[in-house]
């Protein structure tokens, strides 16, 4: 690519294609390569693409990541013609995103390609200011695209659509030494590194091709020392906290937990849907796994988020409704209710689950009822279980926009047209309003005490949320660990349970808490607060993850230690959202200062 580069570089009209030293002097800075071929402008697209996609879960090419970037930066900085390049840029976002998760397809084909356009919009807003900064300031690339790039991870992880899915960091998972410093600044530090090599191997090339119209004061030799400094400085400072933090000895083993996993995909065609097991029939083999794992006297069960299709909370059970529960169905309501309080107590555990839950609201006229998406603990003295109510809900997978409030009426079509819901159905949950943690008793530890929060599904890919769970409003740490229970069936054995899974790992790391994960169709496994993975579900005496059903009984893991990420949040992140914010605003004025002057000097 580089000889093809070459030849791309503009000539001046008594100079050479390379100029010499005494050539800058005389003559000024030369204007460096320019890439005016298309098929070079979609060679680098594509290389940037082919490495993107592997990078992460399952491929996890991993080391790829340190120049998935390169050829996109090339490009940015020599093409001519910016509209073109913006253009390509954001067909480079639409192909990631629809390969990277084309497992979204599975549930909605238009809310998947909606997302997918939408999302591929950050890609040519990267690229706008990172060619400023290149093109009419001449910052090295080393410094700038990694600030840039985190801040757009921050936008649309907290802003729009708040979907963190896929973050550069998360290409790191399993490589410890890397990912210890999410406990200052989360998952987007690891991004921040990463992002920063790309930039400094840019950097490298550019400056050997010619650099595109740097700035009269600044050469090439001297931005690149100046990206190998930083460069060198961010990755030595980066793994050398990470192994001063996996020496700390802070890390003792937790209660005793069996993670129970089914595997039971779920299907928006009805047709393929009634081909699968019943509730009723899902329910039986959970309650056998459970015996099983019971065998080994754990401290809690975990089962997944919403493993059959019940209601456990007692206002419901309370309902006439519930008593008419149809037997082949599934279990009835209270039949469920008592088999889990019978298991808690018979086997001197507690017990968590997912179910649903639903409140009647006789005088609301827009909603007869508010359902909510929960984690139940009972506990093993046999008394009324507690309940968290689910507050982070997914987007069209869980609730539909607009119920309440002047725009009711695309509420009501968007209901009607959606694949869950109905003319008279409306299958939107409601959002919890506490994250509540809960206390328990070790009894293989003599009864030592802890505390847990309950993520359920995409909670736990949210920095913010377990955040919540660990840290209370004064600031200290309440939280020992975390139980994520989510129900992957909808994304039956595809890319999605690896890419949670590495979602998961940064929240443990994060907020330096153990991690145990109960997922239908998998991953189900024990996630320690350095990261490391562990105790997966097994098939035949080794451990798959996904695609089995069974269960795995190990002890989660807790830390003394409390982050500073827990306790200040995404501070990093905001800051590189704030400077791409600044830099964008910089391309503005400086952009409005030429067309003034152009249309000043063309009134002369």
């Amino acid at each position: 690519m580089g000889a093809s580069l070459k030849s791309h570089r503009s000539k001046e009209k008594g100079h050479s294609a390379v100029p010499t030293r005494s050539a800058h002097r005389q003559s000024g800075p030369p204007q460096g390569i320019v890439v005016e071929s298309w098929y070079l402008l979609l060679l680098g697209v594509a290389m940037t693409l082919g490495m993107l996609v592997v990078i992460f879960p399952p491929i996890s090419i991993w080391p790829l990541a340190y120049i998935c970037f390169v050829p996109w930066l090339v490009v940015i900085g020599a093409t001519s013609s910016a509209r073109r390049m913006y253009l390509m840029s954001y067909v480079l976002g639409a192909l990631f995103f629809t390969v990277s998760m084309h497992w979204m397809f599975l549930v909605t084909f238009a809310g998947a390609a909606v997302l997918f356009l939408a999302l591929a919009f950050y890609f040519p807003l990267v690229a706008c200011p990172v060619r400023h900064m290149v093109r009419r300031r001449g910052m090295p690339l080393a410094v700038m695209f990694p600030v840039i790039w985190v801040g757009c991870e921050a936008v649309r992880s907290m802003l729009l659509p708040k979907f963190p899915w896929g973050l550069l960091g998360h290409t790191h998972h399993n490589m410890l030494p890397m990912i210890q410093i999410s406990d200052l600044v989360g998952a987007y530090g690891v991004s921040f590194v990463v992002a920063a090599v790309n930039g400094l191997v840019a950097d490298l090339l550019l400056s050997k091709w010619g650099w595109p119209r740097r700035c009269p004061s600044e050469t090439p030799p001297r931005l690149t020392r100046q990206s190998l400094v930083f460069t060198a400085t961010v990755v030595v400072c980066c793994l050398a906290y990470g192994v001063f933090r996996l020496r700390q000895d802070t890390i003792t083993e937790g209660p005793s937990i069996a993670i129970l996993q089914g595997n039971y995909p779920n299907y928006v065609d009805a047709e393929t849907s009634d081909r699968e097991p019943t509730p009723r029939q899902r329910a039986a083999r959970y309650f056998e796994l459970l015996a099983q794992a019971g065998a080994s006297n754990p401290d809690m069960f975990l089962l997944p988020e919403t493993p059959w299709s019940m209601y456990l909370n007692e206002e419901f059970l309370s309902k006439p409704l519930s008593r008419w529960w149809p037997s082949w169905y599934a279990m009835r309501p209270q039949a469920c209710y008592d088999a889990l309080r019978d298991a808690a107590i018979r086997y001197k555990a507690y017990v968590v689950t997912g179910s649903a839950s639903s409140e009647p609201r006789p005088y609301d006229i827009l909603a007869e009822e508010l359902r909510y998406n929960s984690a139940f603990v009972f506990p093993p003295d046999g008394s009324r279980p507690e309940r968290y109510d689910k507050i982070h809900l997914v987007l069209i997978g869980e609730y539909v926009p607009f119920r309440y409030g002047p725009l009711r009426f695309m509420y009501l079509w968007l209901n009607r047209h959606l694949p869950f819901g109905g003319e008279n159905y409306e299958y939107s949950l409601s959002p919890g309003s506490e994250f509540r943690t809960f206390a328990m008793n070790s009894r293989s530890q003599g009864g030592r005490s802890y505390t847990f929060g309950t993520p359920i599904c995409y909670e736990n890919v949210m920095p913010y949320v377990s955040r919540r769970f660990v840290t209370g409003a004064g600031g200290e740490k309440r939280c020992d660990f975390l139980l994520n229970l989510s129900n992957d069936g909808w994304f039956p054995h595809s890319w999605e349970l690896p890419q949670h899974l590495a979602a998961s790992v940064f929240r443990a790391v994060e907020n330096r808490v153990g991690v145990a994960r109960a997922v239908n169709t998998g991953i189900s496994c024990f996630v320690d607060p350095d990261g490391r993975v562990h105790h997966m579900v097994e098939k035949n005496g080794v451990a798959v993850g996904p695609g089995v059903d069974g269960f795995r009984v190990s002890r989660v893991r807790v830390d003394s230690r409390h982050s500073f990420y827990s306790r200040h949040g995404d501070l990093f992140a905001i800051l590189c959202a704030t400077c791409w914010g600044l830099f964008y605003l910089d391309y503005i004025l400086v952009r409005s200062l030429a067309a003034r002057a152009s249309k000043e000097a063309a009134s002369l």
